[in-house]
């Protein structure tokens, strides 16, 4: 079985989004999240980390898509401004919490082990925070045969 490839990235606006996937070179700040389905991982960790319940994307159990998939199984999407801020803002403890959480949830659809579940958590943590700090939006690209 071919596992999921993308990356969570720091971009402008959706224009400029649609510039990353598979193959293409870029210069965006990026965190690597091969191996697991990240827009069911985003919504679970808006859940974990916000409770957000309302009508939202998590209630509604939708991203906000820029490239919708399609038959290739690629497709990139907006992460939640709100859950973009949960990340930068959460603290390590809140991280590690969060992470181990969706790690024992999701097994064996990721086969992701806690520590790797929190060294994502901390890194998309980083990255949340810069797209805080210069107004930039988080998103994902990951393709999918």
């Amino acid at each position: 079985m071919t596992k999921a490839v993308g990356e969570f990235y720091l971009a402008d606006d959706d224009e400029v989004a649609v510039k990353v996937g598979p193959g293409k070179r870029h210069e965006f700040p990026a965190v690597p999240c091969d191996g697991i389905y990240p827009d069911d991982a985003a919504l679970r960790w808006q859940v974990l980390l916000t409770g957000s319940s309302g009508e939202d994307s998590v209630a509604t159990g939708r991203l906000r898509d820029v490239v919708p998939m399609a038959n290739d199984g690629f497709t990139v999407f907006a992460v939640p401004d709100e859950l973009r801020t949960a990340l930068a803002v959460a603290g390590g403890e809140r991280l590690r919490t969060t992470a181990v959480a969706w790690a024992e949830t999701c097994y064996p659809d990721y086969e992701i082990s806690p520590d790797a579940a929190v060294g994502l958590l901390e890194r998309l943590a980083v990255l949340a925070a810069r797209g805080v700090e210069h107004e930039l939006s988080l998103y994902c690209w990951y393709f999918a045969p």
